[in-house]
């Protein structure tokens, strides 16, 4: 495809050159690795690595966005046969100048459940990008990244104490807050075992502090935020206590044997029953408590990690972007990371960055996306004038989305039409019927994108007010945003969302209010009751089970529920408690 150049307006007083470079090819990299360079790395990781013989130079990139690390390595004299960055949660920096360095790079992205939508960009500038959840490595390839690889996180090495010498029964860490009412609800299930047994609930200790009440603890509940597998895990198992995970499935169970060093459960009636079981068996709790911190020790520690990560380098090859390419993949994290709030920078100094690149539609669209959080209303104006009348990329789902989304946003129907008939163009045998509404339009969009597999953006904090809409439940948002009530929308979200983890009840306010409508459709009181027992709310979850039995009854449905249940129902619990 000939390559076709036009000029964007990044605001009104700036115009992005058009230049063009190839990239650069390398050697591959030896396998001899002594030195290395660690950012942002857990303490207890580089000593791993000194442990293992390797010479370490520690940085912290404190509170710098953009941090440039040639000088700092020319500082220290210290040139590094590897490099790893590790993603912080205090810490939002970016490094500059990784494409300088003649040894494997490696990020260790801790939170990709929370951040993959910017992690797959910057992943573009190392050699090889580690994940902790090996589900997400999928997320983290999405633009362009080619080596990524499941590095799990790690526990430590714990004194043991007896199960009889604990002196709490359940121990629960974490912090609640409005955004996590499922906690809040669980947290409420462990108090109602508190007549019986000691339950300690805490929610601001210092790390030393939870791990020592996790060592005088002998079960420890675990619930996530989006399904990841988190420290939780990991640091109970460390100290001993039998952790009573949710059901994540094979990765969680590659990671720790489920009925020997853990356990899992599938709703809050399955979490209530194993609680009661196991406390009154405290010598299995021993065991089981036992084994998991035998587990750690032997797979799960810093020194396992370290080892597998100079076992990445010693046979990665060099991937990493360069030059103009690379100031691109920086310059579109950091425009992600902006939108999303978690990178302060001025808008001027984002756009500044933005303006210096090689035109393409990645950066095509991230201009649109910041434009619009900005409320740039005429320059995006022009600039989508410019792309359809240039015919600019016209194959690029990305810029198309961007431009169909941006066009909605300045008013622009016309446009947001044509973007479509673009992108519908490169889809052989679709011709869907043409919309002649936007919450038409949006739902193809939502339609196509999960059929690409571009459901959600988890941790993106998307506001249709200030957002341009990037995957399905962000289309269907956009709808609802003016009409809360439209059923077809409703049925839709709740269908791409009844498979993440973490969202349960958010499906359960769409589906209260779909029930309004269609008080007679007894599956939606079934989705209702498993949507809340999935949240933690054990009293209301079971009130609509039963709701929905007798709806289905009414009807002379009740095999048909009975199937449904059984089919949801692997414990086989629920159906018990119904009766």
């Amino acid at each position: 495809m000939e390559e076709k150049r036009c000029r964007f307006i990044v605001e009104l007083k700036y115009v992005i050159p058009m230049t063009s470079q190839g990239k650069t090819s390398y050697k591959a990299f030896m396998p001899d690795i002594h030195r290395v360079c660690l950012i942002d790395t857990n303490p207890l990781i580089a000593a791993a690595f000194e442990e293992a013989g390797c010479e370490v130079l520690r940085i912290s990139t404190g509170q710098t966005r953009f941090f440039n690390l040639p000088p700092v390595l020319e500082e220290n004299g210290f040139v590094p046969d590897m490099l790893v960055q590790t993603e912080t949660l205090a810490n939002r920096s970016l490094v500059v100048g990784l494409d300088t360095l003649d040894c494997p790079t490696l990020f260790w992205a801790m939170d990709p459940h929370l951040n993959a939508y910017w992690h797959s960009a910057y992943a573009n500038l190392f050699d090889v990008t580690c994940s902790t959840q090996r589900k997400l490595l999928p997320r983290l390839r999405e633009q362009g990244a080619e080596d990524v690889r499941w590095l799990p996180m790690c526990g430590r090495e714990r004194g043991w104490k007896d199960m009889a010498d604990r002196a709490h029964d359940i121990t629960f860490v974490g912090r609640v807050s409005a955004h996590r009412p499922a906690r809040k609800w669980m947290i409420e299930l462990l108090r109602s075992h508190g007549e019986q047994y000691d339950v300690a609930l805490e929610h601001s200790l210092t790390y030393g502090d939870m791990l020592n009440l996790y060592e005088d603890s002998r079960l420890v509940p675990n619930e996530s935020i989006f399904g990841e597998v988190n420290f939780r895990l990991f640091e109970g198992a460390s100290c001993g206590c039998l952790v009573l995970s949710q059901n994540l499935g094979d990765e969680q169970e590659a990671l720790f044997e489920p009925g020997r060093e853990f356990d899992t459960y599938s709703d809050v009636v399955e979490l209530d029953d194993k609680l009661r079981r196991y406390l009154k068996n405290p010598r299995l709790m021993q065991t089981m408590g036992r084994a998991a911190r035998e587990r750690v020790l032997a797979d799960h520690l810093p020194k396992n990690r370290a080892q597998s990560m100079l076992e990445f380098a010693a046979d990665a090859s060099r991937r990493r972007a360069t030059g103009p390419d690379a100031e691109k993949w920086l310059a579109l994290t950091a425009a992600a990371m902006w939108e999303s709030g978690l990178l302060p920078i001025p808008m001027g100094e984002l756009l500044e960055r933005l303006k210096k690149l090689e035109q393409g539609p990645e950066v095509a669209a991230a201009l649109l996306q910041v434009q619009t959080r900005a409320g740039m209303d005429k320059v995006m104006k022009d600039n989508l004038t410019t792309i359809l009348a240039a015919d600019y990329y016209a194959d690029s789902p990305v810029l198309n989305m961007a431009g169909s989304m941006a066009s909605l946003a300045v008013e622009h129907w016309d446009g947001a039409k044509a973007f479509w008939y673009r992108h519908l163009k490169t889809l052989s045998g679709r011709d869907p019927q043409p919309p002649t509404e936007p919450w038409q339009l949006l739902t193809l969009w939502a339609k196509d994108l999960k059929r690409r597999d571009q459901i959600i953006r988890a941790g993106f904090p998307y506001d249709p007010n200030a957002h341009l809409p990037k995957v399905a439940t962000d289309c269907l948002m956009l709808i609802l945003k003016d009409m809360p009530e439209h059923l077809p929308t409703l049925r839709l979200l709740d269908t791409m969302l009844r498979p993440v983890v973490g969202l349960e009840q958010a499906r359960v306010g769409y589906l209260s209010i779909l029930t309004l409508h269609e008080r007679n459709d007894w599956r939606l009181a079934f989705e209702i009751a498993l949507a809340n027992l999935k949240s933690y709310r054990l009293k209301s979850g079971m009130e609509e089970l039963h709701v929905a039995r007798e709806i289905a009854r009414q009807q002379g449905q009740e095999a048909m529920f009975a199937k449904a249940l059984a089919a949801r129902d692997e414990s086989g619990l629920l159906a018990a408690r119904l009766g």
